[in-house]
């Protein structure tokens, strides 16, 4: 072997080492994106536990939360705005946590959080509330409501 066949092995191994590198920088990151996935549902999982802990802890606030839900012609404009205030604090956790999900192309199924968006927005207040609110919202988040909101009005 001369001095160019050591050059062209040279060369052959560090190809090698740079592709084994890049595969283990990959695989390193993968796993990092996992992990910070994984703590942000966490987080958004307790937020989502700590408003409603919160809102039960408040019994005024409680009441008129129920209130804008059954009964929102009871509440004047200025507790209607309240509410809508709380429902906006809710929603716009669930719509961080869905366009999350939607960018990590989550497959986990968020049943129960659907069932409870539907059984919040399919109130009389729930429905006045997204009429006079939905323009708020990102608009993929806001067409995935609508979407659940149909299916669960024709039975699907």
């Amino acid at each position: 072997m001369n001095v160019q066949d050591f050059g062209a092995l040279g060369e052959v191994v560090g190809a090698i080492a740079v592709i084994a590198t890049l595969v283990y920088l990959a695989r390193q990151i993968k796993q990092a994106n996992t992990s910070t996935h994984r703590q942000m549902y966490a987080q958004a999982a307790t937020a989502i536990s700590e408003y409603w802990l919160n809102l039960a802890k408040e019994p005024e606030l409680h009441t008129l939360f129920q209130t804008l839900l059954t009964t929102p012609d009871a509440l004047d404009r200025a507790d209607q705005e309240r509410a809508f205030l709380v429902l906006d604090a809710y929603l716009s956790l669930m719509e961080s946590y869905y366009l999350h999900n939607l960018e990590f192309e989550e497959k986990q199924s968020q049943e129960r959080w659907r069932r409870i968006l539907v059984r919040l927005l399919s109130t009389p207040g729930g429905q006045i509330y997204w009429q006079k609110r939905r323009f708020a919202f990102h608009t993929l988040f806001g067409d995935y409501l609508e979407t659940i909101l149909h299916s669960e009005e024709q039975g699907i």
